[in-house]
């Protein structure tokens, strides 16, 4: 909520709210604690377009409307309104709130009599306007910049008005608990009112959208006054004249009484005392003797009073005359910056600008203004004297300040941005004194300029320097000087050549040209200014600040053209003549896909290798043209965040960052901001960019083992595209930067070569969402061409959800067990590739999985070093399923735990079919030479699979365990050297799960694993008598061919007990297989070659002797030959 009134004040009302109830509409007070604006007051009005959020009243009209809320009120005289609002936007002359106090009529939108405070408009500030006949009028006119937030203006605002009809207006900008007096006036328009309430005027902007809050409503009558009137301020009018301004309304008696005023330095009593006809907390003094220019005065006030008789036993002012000389540019100079005061080195912890006084002259500061950006500040009253300083600060921070010298203390001190800024100060006539447009790049040392250390200037008396080589950062231990000469002052003459720092194009035919110091206007004015192009200038306007001229062009600028400048004969003001006088520019022109490509990433600064430890990634045009990126985008998939302005020259780098680390990037190359950059995860990141109507410009989804190196990814090293016209590339156009300083921002790419992109665009798989939506899925980046489906099924409409997926919405129904078929023609890939063979993909609409439809078929659980765990499975069923939803788990103190989705996005596993699931698929191809990437599905996370036992449980959409696997490393073939990154396969899909002897090692052959395809060591045994081997030979070599010997039995009955034993040629026991294993109707057992000391059974003939005992007792035995092979050596 907004910072409350109090709830004892509250408790208090409420309970004279009970004992008088003839007041009920006279006074009231809401919190909205209640979560309620219909009871208690009644509030009515456009009621669809509030709510309580938070126990606040908030709007929530969507876009452009007039609405209001309004409760019965007749309030009128003698009464205080107090409320608390926060407008978290922007205000404007479309967007503001007006708050009646008074109105003749419920409809607010109608009001013809009243009194209203407006809350924003153009001027971003506070008034209070009276409202007769349905004319508004602006009685008290607060300052201007008040509410200058574009995300977040909390206030409290009062306003009372006292039997005499003395209006007064506060706020207390924060609610920090201190008001700020707008201004009094005598007003007795309207003296009658039946309604108090809230008039919201909302553009169609997304910013005010649901951003109006409101609380602590409070309407009553004036509490007693005990207080004595204090002075605001005392200000010298003119030579004879003096303005009192204080906090309230003052007696006129007692005002206008010459006895109660006296001023030192022979000046005695003035001759005429006062009161303000209109303000009544004003009061015009006139001495009959002269002030003296430049002397301090103190006025001591006596016996003064307020309407409440309380008095003013003594107060004392100083005030100085000061002869009013126009001041000029540079008289009084901004002279050292403290933007960054963390971590603290010894000065407070708290920002400020200093302010020098370089001429002769005296100046009053009062109503100048301190400009930062564009929020201006206006200073009060305060003399300059030649050759000293002022601290201008937040209020709040003035007795930190004070004993350093002089202090101005300013309301909501606009904050300085660490990165840099726009500072501007202006006399009271609005002109121009100084300005100063600073960067961290002007520290000159990357070891202050992470805070604690000021910004000086190094010759303030130098009209030429600006910039960096005019400023520096502190030398002081403490970190700065601030109310003394900077400790870097130096006031050595110029011998430094300017440049031309930008050239900034304002139409087709104006250009404005930028130097790196202040600029000689005689010079300026007979330069020589030569275009390329054959274009001309006509005119030349030199600016003020003497380091910019205007150009006007005979003729229009190409939008499409690079253009050369070149100024001849123009020297700085100290006489030097211009070097490096030649500079590239252009309009630019909109950028089109793939023209503005991002070539370079570093989502992980840390720990630092050479690099700034800050966020950064890389933009290149890749065109023969200027492209303009001024308002394009720049997103994750959370956030977008907009290129405020910025130009890239054909084969030009651009380094986009956090504001706040310009400076730090700055060394590197040509810097844009993007006000705060979409933070780059470390891996599995989309980031993109999208031109100014949202259309994609280029796109990258990257992980962090695209650096392909282990050491790398874990910090301090970017990631670098190595073909820019391969710009949809993937992992096999990207790896770690091999620059020794950990990246390359800004030039050409350390890895940079050929690798093109030969590869035809393929359609993956189609997935059916439901009967009437298809998603098409593509194996890299397209532009779209044609899509048709099979069997009579029309496609009303195309969805590009990326450039990667599409969504069909169709005019007819999907029928169940139809097999489809998607097909794409005339689409190409992001260099021209058209997609040819592979552009088709089946897929039906999935039905529902059971038990064993789906089978876990390969497991990978001990991975080689920097390796990731998969998990095969594969569809046994005639259905086709979707793995929507579906999730791997494992046992945790039996309990199946640890679930994790298989995928959020449909999935379809056609009957046959298998995929492999891991958290890093490129590891698994990079692996695996045979692996079958298109049967690859990434997770987010699999379960926790250890490398000595564990099991694995897949379990569908509706929470069933489907199938599950116990698992242990005694599976693996016995004569293996090593286990890691050899998966056990599965034999036969139709045997049980969690027979041990259906599992074995995959091949080598294969590599050891054959992800995405059949396994290895599959083989469904063929079952004919009883007893049944196959095959008859088998070689136990882990070939991945014949390795193991399947023994199957089939019988009439169940309940069978077995022993299996297998005998070589001589009838020694080689291996007892099975021992009294209860059987059930049809199996399978499988040996592997292995004998009972845990070796290979030497090549030869083998009998398998099975003895079956059935519930009677009656015992069958079977001997059945089979032949170990292998190769001789």
């Amino acid at each position: 909520m907004i910072n409350k009134l109090g709830n004892i004040k509250y408790a208090l009302l409420n309970a004279v709210f009970l004992m008088l109830s003839s007041f009920a509409f006279a006074q009231f007070s809401d919190d909205f604690s209640d979560g309620d604006f219909t009871n208690s007051p009644t509030w009515s009005g456009n009621d669809a377009l509030f709510t309580i959020t938070t126990g606040e009243l908030n709007s929530q009209s969507s876009g452009a409307a007039t609405y209001y809320l309004s409760t019965p009120s007749t309030l009128s005289s003698n009464a205080e309104w107090i409320f608390d609002l926060n407008l978290k936007f922007g205000t404007s002359g479309a967007n503001y709130v007006d708050v009646f106090l008074m109105a003749d009529v419920a409809d607010l939108t109608t009001a013809q009599n009243g009194y209203f405070v407006r809350i924003g408009s153009t001027q971003d500030d506070i008034k209070l306007y009276s409202l007769v006949s349905g004319t508004a009028n602006i009685l008290i006119d607060g300052n201007d910049g008040d509410v200058n937030s574009t995300s977040n203006n909390p206030f409290q605002i009062k306003v009372t008005r006292d039997l005499s009809n003395n209006w007064a207006l506060l706020y207390d900008d924060g609610i920090l608990g201190s008001f700020t007096n707008a201004g009094s006036v005598f007003d007795n328009s309207v003296n009658s009112s039946s309604f108090f309430g809230v008039l919201i005027e909302q553009s169609s902007a997304a910013s005010p959208i649901n951003n109006h809050f409101f609380d602590n409503f409070y309407c009553g009558t004036i509490g007693a006054d005990l207080t004595p009137p204090s002075i605001d301020s005392v200000v010298v009018v003119d030579a004879n004249n003096l303005n009192v301004y204080f906090n309230e309304v003052v007696e006129i008696n007692t005002a206008q009484s010459l006895t109660n005023y006296s001023a030192d330095n022979g000046l005695g009593n003035p001759s005429t005392a006062m009161r303000d006809l209109t303000d009544s907390s004003i009061v015009h003094l006139t001495f009959s003797t002269a002030f003296t220019n430049g002397l301090t005065n103190n006025l001591t006030t006596i016996n003064l009073e307020d309407n409440s008789g309380n008095v003013i036993t003594s107060s004392v002012n100083p005030f100085t005359y000061v002869v009013i000389i126009p001041v000029t540019y540079g008289d009084v100079i901004i002279n050292e910056i403290f933007a960054d005061p963390s971590p603290q080195i010894g000065l407070p912890n708290a920002e400020f600008v200093e302010l020098y006084n370089t001429s002769a002259n005296t100046y009053n500061l009062g109503n100048w203004n301190f400009i930062n950006s564009t929020t201006a500040k206006s200073l009060p009253n305060f003399v300059l004297m030649p050759n000293n300083y002022v601290i201008l600060c937040s209020t709040t921070d003035t007795a930190l300040y004070s004993p350093y010298g002089n202090v101005i203390g300013i309301s909501s001190f606009t904050a300085l941005t660490n990165g840099g800024d726009s500072l501007t100060l202006t006399d009271n006539n609005g002109v121009v004194v100084d300005v100063v447009s600073y960067d961290i790049s002007w520290y000159n040392d990357p070891s202050k300029d992470d805070g604690g250390y000021t910004l000086e200037l190094i010759n303030p008396t130098n009209p030429c320097a600006s910039g960096s080589g005019n400023w520096s950062a502190s030398a002081n231990t403490d970190g700065g000087t601030p109310g003394t000469q900077n400790s870097v002052f130096d006031s050595s003459p110029d011998v430094q050549a300017p440049t031309i720092s930008t050239v900034k194009v304002i139409s087709a035919t104006q250009l404005e040209v930028f130097f790196n110091e202040t600029m000689d206007s005689l010079s300026l004015a007979t330069a020589s200014y030569g275009l390329t192009g054959g274009i001309n200038t006509t005119t030349v306007t030199i600016n003020t600040n003497l380091q910019s001229v205007m150009l006007n062009l005979d003729a229009p600028l190409d939008s499409s053209l690079v253009y050369t400048l070149t100024i001849n004969n123009a020297t700085d003001c100290s006489g030097n003549l211009i070097s490096l006088n030649s500079i590239d520019f252009g309009i630019g022109k909109a950028p089109l896909p793939y023209e503005i490509i991002i070539t370079e990433l570093f989502p992980d600064p840390s720990p630092t290798i050479g690099l700034p430890e800050q966020e950064y990634l890389e933009l290149y045009n890749n065109t023969s043209k200027i492209i303009d990126l001024t308002n394009c985008w720049i997103s994750d998939l959370s956030t977008a965040n907009q290129i405020q302005s910025g130009k890239i020259l054909p084969g030009e780098y651009l380094i986009l960052c956090d504001d706040n680390n310009e400076g730090q990037f700055t060394p590197y190359g040509k810097v844009i901001t993007v006000g705060s950059l979409p933070s780059l995860n470390n891996t599995d990141e989309v980031i993109t960019l999208w031109d100014v109507d949202s259309n994609l410009i280029h796109t990258v989804h990257y992980f962090d083992s695209w650096y392909n190196d282990d050491d790398k990814k874990d910090g301090g090293w970017s990631i670098e595209m190595i073909d820019y016209n391969n710009p949809c590339g993937e992992a096999d156009n990207w790896s770690a930067s091999t620059k020794w300083f950990g990246g390359t921002p800004g030039i050409q790419n350390s890895i940079f070569a050929s690798n093109p992109d030969n590869l035809l665009p393929e359609v993956v798989n189609a997935n059916a969402m439901n009967d009437s939506t298809v998603l098409v899925t593509f194996n890299e980046a397209i532009q779209l061409g044609s899509v048709t489906i099979n069997n009579g099924i029309n496609i009303a409409t195309i969805t590009i959800l990326d450039n990667k997926n599409i969504l069909l919405n169709l005019s007819n129904k999907l029928q169940n067990q139809t097999i489809y078929t998607v097909t794409v023609n005339g689409a190409f890939d992001c260099v021209g590739n058209t997609i040819s063979t592979n552009n088709s993909a089946d897929f039906a609409l999935p039905e529902q999985g059971g038990i064993n439809d789906i089978v876990i078929n390969e497991i990978l659980f001990n991975p080689r070093d920097g390796g990731s765990d998969f998990v095969e499975l594969y569809n046994n069923s005639n259905k086709y399923i979707s793995l929507e939803n579906w999730k791997l788990a494992n046992l945790d103190n039996d309990s199946i735990d640890n679930y994790k989705i298989i995928s959020e996005l449909p999935y379809l596993l056609k009957p046959q079919q298998f995929v492999m699931l891991s958290v890093d698929v490129n590891n698994i191809k990079q692996e695996y030479f045979n692996a079958k990437e298109d049967a690859f599905l990434q997770m987010a996370s699999l379960p926790t699979y250890s490398n000595d036992e564990g099991s694995v449980y897949l379990i569908n959409n509706n929470d069933e365990v489907i199938d599950n696997v116990n698992y242990n490393e005694d599976m693996h073939f016995a004569l293996l050297n090593s286990t890691d990154g050899v998966s056990l396969e599965r034999i036969d899909y139709n045997r049980p799960s969690n027979d041990e002897s259906n599992w074995h090692s995959a091949a080598e052959a294969v590599g050891f694993a054959t992800p995405g395809y059949e396994n290895s060591q599959y083989l469904i045994a063929e079952i004919g008598d009883e007893i049944t081997l196959s095959p008859e030979t088998f070689s136990p070599d882990n070939d991945g061919y014949d390795d193991v010997l399947n023994i199957s039995y089939q019988f009439a009955e169940p309940g069978n007990v077995a022993n299996v034993i297998i005998y070589d040629s001589k009838g020694r026991l080689i291996k007892n297989l099975v021992l009294n294993e209860y059987l059930g109707t049809q199996g399978t057992f499988s040996w592997d070659g292995i004998d009972e000391n845990n070796e290979k059974a030497a090549i030869g003939i083998y009998i398998v002797y099975a003895e079956i005992v059935n519930i009677n007792g009656d015992v069958k035995k079977y001997k059945k030959p089979c032949v170990v092979a292998g190769r001789l050596n």
